[in-house]
């Protein structure tokens, strides 16, 4: 199933896959946690190891909208809990998961969703642009 805030940003995660060597496994947004949840409710979602992964984790208002996009390269864990004081109508958080052998292209995807997506809580990498691709782009080189 699709989530309602998703899609703006499945078009730019899947332009931003394209960009990427043909072996590189599918990008996939997953629901980490909704703010409201009872404490019993997120004890279950920890089980399911997702905060100990690393990547690109998306914050959400409670009306759904993108708030900001950020870069865990450790844990997801801590880095979402940090945004707490800043973020007051915290809703949901997804994340995008990086295997360990293809980590290192999270900061570029993160770069990447800010610049196309324009998170209104983001202050760095905003005012930057990425060109479109051009056919030319996907000759052999």
């Amino acid at each position: 199933m699709t989530e309602r805030r998703w899609q703006a940003i499945i078009p730019v995660l899947g332009e931003f896959q394209s960009r990427l060597a043909p072996d590189v496994p599918a990008l996939r947004l997953e629901h980490a946690n909704d703010s409201a949840w009872s404490m019993e409710r997120y004890r279950e979602q920890c089980k399911t190891g997702i905060f100990n992964q690393w990547g690109v984790y998306l914050i959400f208002n409670k009306a759904d909208e993108l708030q900001y996009v950020g870069l865990a390269m450790y844990s997801f864990h801590k880095r979402i809990w940090s945004h707490d004081e800043n973020i007051k109508d915290r809703g949901m958080t997804d994340v995008i998961a990086f295997s360990p052998e293809h980590y290192f292209f999270s900061p570029a995807l993160e770069f990447f969703l800010i610049c196309r997506l324009r998170p209104p809580m983001n202050k760095t990498y905003r005012t930057y642009t990425i060109p479109p691709r051009s056919v030319k782009d996907d000759r052999p080189v």
